[in-house]
């Protein structure tokens, strides 16, 4: 065989193990929004409680991420609604996806964050978004450190509670930080915690959405790696008329982890 082919191949063959185990660093729009989800419980014919979730995964464990309040709502009866190929709905019961068939949320004791395993899917739509979207865990940012205030920071919503839809997407909002970190009182509980801010408000069922930075998109401000940098705890008004998002920094998902 030619020398120069042998040395070729034997670098095709060193070079693809790495290929195999890389690391996906940046996400776009229609990715995450492809591991967001809508969180439903109904409550009557006309009314239901509503948030939004990401799946992440750590090691080999898969976990669907919320805010506490959204997640105090969603028991058994709940569903789960992914939005699949031509922004159809693909609804599963949360116990369905859960890894015990009791629901129970690993709740933060002082911040708006809440999480429970999932086990891996068997249907194949679902099981093949795990393993190529779920977001991972060293990608979470539990620094204290913010990003700049003019890098473009991007969120999800499902604010629908009918299920009976025939089509079905993700709202997507692009924002910027507009404070540093501020310990204050939570708005669903009375009860401090440390919070940072957007100059666009959420809108009701965006509660529990992950919030990032360096989102892939055809003009944006960021840099090449795209991070989970808290969770959406919602809107703060006051008797002006203004209103902001505040959101949950991601570091304390990492008292949820360990």
């Amino acid at each position: 065989m030619n020398k120069k082919i042998q040395i070729f191949l034997f670098l095709i063959i060193l070079f693809l193990p790495v290929v195999s185990h890389c690391q996906k660093k940046q996400w776009d729009q229609k990715e995450l929004s492809d591991i967001s989800v809508l969180l439903f419980r109904k409550v009557n014919d006309t009314s239901g409680k509503t948030g939004t979730g990401t799946i992440i995964h750590y090691e080999d464990r898969y976990f669907l991420l919320t805010a506490a309040h959204v997640a105090k709502d969603m028991d058994s009866q709940s569903q789960v609604v992914f939005s699949v190929g031509n922004d159809k709905p693909f609804i599963k019961d949360l116990k369905q996806l859960t890894l015990n068939k009791n629901i129970i949320w690993n709740t933060h004791d002082v911040a708006d964050i809440s999480l429970i395993e999932l086990r891996i899917p068997e249907d194949t739509i679902l099981k093949n978004r795990y393993i190529k979207l779920a977001f991972p865990i060293n990608q979470i940012y539990f620094g204290k450190d913010l990003p700049s205030r003019s890098a473009d920071i991007t969120f999800f919503g499902y604010p629908l509670i009918d299920l009976k839809m025939e089509h079905f997407s993700a709202l997507t909002f692009t924002a910027y930080i507009c404070s540093g970190l501020i310990t204050q009182y939570r708005g669903d509980i009375k009860i401090k915690s440390t919070f940072f801010y957007l100059n666009s408000p959420s809108i009701q069922g965006c509660s529990g959405s992950g919030v990032f930075f360096s989102v892939l998109k055809d003009m944006y401000l960021g840099g090449d790696t795209t991070l989970l940098i808290g969770i959406m705890h919602g809107t703060y008004s006051d008797n002006t008329g203004g209103k902001i998002a505040a959101i949950t920094p991601a570091f304390y998902i990492l008292d949820l982890i360990q």
